[in-house]
């Protein structure tokens, strides 16, 4: 799980310093999927399984964000 975490971050990351939202919105929407597939189908619903996913989730967002904030921080220096 730990690598799936770092792995994550590293693409939010990237997607913040490259790319606009539309780009998080997918890759949002492919990590929910992935977490779902790796997870097995049978077990959508488990608690255990539904946080993981929250929490890769929330990790490529606030990855994102600083990568966004990394971006604006380097386009301003002289």
């Amino acid at each position: 799980m730990l690598w799936y975490l770092v792995a994550v971050g590293v693409i939010g990351v990237l997607l913040g310093f490259r790319f606009r939202a539309a780009a998080l919105i997918v890759v949002t929407a492919a990590t929910v999927v992935g977490g779902v597939v790796a997870g097995g189908i049978g077990n959508v619903f488990d608690w255990h399984r539904l946080l993981s996913i929250l929490l890769l989730v929330v990790v490529l967002q606030c990855a994102y964000l600083l990568g966004v904030i990394w971006r604006r921080g380097m386009s301003r220096e002289p």
